[in-house]
């Protein structure tokens, strides 16, 4: 009676923590409801959709789809994870529960939020001995949903790295729709049991471990200019393939974008840098962790305007937007309140060298 007791209030606390949530967004209040409740039934059918194209190895869609739904439901999961685990509440819950019934709970309600899982129950279910090795990448993908919202629920931190991973491979690798389900669960498997300790022990071996701890705390600042980076490579593929043209143009167009998106991160690391300035003055290694900072904009400018060469290659562009990028994060640090002006001159710039160039 105690431990159904302890279940019916953690359903209770991850009911209240979903409706705590949708009542932020109570502003869009009206608009919600005439979407949501007419929307909602829309997108069920749509993700049924989904699953039947990768169900039957649709040749076109299967693979594109299949990393849209884990990544939504890696996403979804890792939204949830906090109603689910009852965070606020976790020290209280072991005055009255014992480790067992936790656990069981936090399985319980992680798998409930995880839809994609859900739905696709059913079209498992459907399929009979006979039909099971046609589907067998059916099976490996409904496994790597499943594991995938465990993952984004107890740990997720490290699911974002799995995201950019799901979403990278297909665009660097033509393989077949299971071996691109099998390389998921593997970097699953290997995201949910590598050791912290282990980690932190390789940080300590070199002198960036600083921005690297800080990096995966503020995952999120690195995680939507990775999505914006992938975004504008897709605009470029697109715009490519209309107008075969243009590819070029392609470069004056998207490379001023990226090094914006890019050098914008200086911004948020000036911040850290004054926050801890007096600890960084007080280390030996104190300029190796300054010139640590200007690592990941860099690396993200480089890889940037490199997925631009998979495109059109234009060895010109790549150099000519590679010193664009390392003078906007200059400016950005030493001039960061007059950064938007000088994005605009240094790129303005470097797009009338690269047309006069070509």
């Amino acid at each position: 009676m105690r431990n159904f007791s302890f279940f019916e209030y953690r359903i209770s606390a991850y009911h209240h923590y979903i409706a705590e949530q949708l009542g932020q967004l109570k502003q869009l209040g009206v608009i919600l409801a005439l979407f949501m409740y007419t929307a909602f039934p829309a997108l069920i059918l749509l993700i049924y959709l989904a699953l039947g194209k990768v169900m039957t190895q649709d040749p076109s869609l299967s693979i594109l789809l299949s990393v849209a739904l884990i990544v939504m439901q890696s996403e979804l999961s890792a939204a949830l994870s906090k109603g689910a685990l009852d965070i606020k509440h976790r020290l209280f819950q072991r005055s009255f529960a014992s480790k067992g019934m936790r656990t069981l709970c936090d399985c319980v309600l992680a798998l409930a939020g995880n839809l994609v899982f859900l739905l696709s129950v059913p079209l498992l279910l459907s399929l009979d001995l006979g039909k099971w090795q046609q589907g067998l990448h059916f099976v490996v993908f409904s496994i790597c949903v499943l594991g995938s919202g465990f993952v984004a629920t107890f740990k997720p931190a490290r699911i974002k790295l799995y995201i950019i991973s799901v979403i990278m491979l297909p665009v660097l690798f033509d393989l077949s729709l299971q071996t691109f389900l099998s390389s998921y669960i593997a970097m699953l498997v290997c995201v949910a049991f590598w050791p912290n300790s282990l980690s932190f022990k390789w940080l300590a071996g070199f002198n960036f471990g600083f921005w690297v701890s800080y990096h995966l705390h503020a995952f999120a600042e690195i995680w939507w200019r990775v999505l914006m980076l992938l975004a504008l490579w897709v605009c470029a593929n697109v715009l490519n393939l209309q107008r075969p043209d243009l590819g070029f143009f392609v470069h004056c167009f998207i490379s001023p974008f990226i090094v914006y998106i890019a050098s914008s991160q200086q911004l948020n690391q000036n911040e850290c840098v004054l926050q801890y300035k007096l600890w960084l003055n007080s280390l030996r290694n104190a300029n190796t962790l300054v010139y640590g900072q200007y690592v990941v904009p860099m690396s993200l400018a480089v890889i940037g305007l490199m997925s631009l060469q998979l495109i059109v290659v234009s060895v010109q562009s790549l150099i000519i937007f590679a010193v664009a990028g390392a003078l906007t994060i200059a400016v950005a640090k030493y001039k960061p309140t007059h950064y938007a002006l000088g994005w605009f001159v240094i790129n303005g710039l470097m797009v009338t060298i690269n047309y006069w160039v070509y």
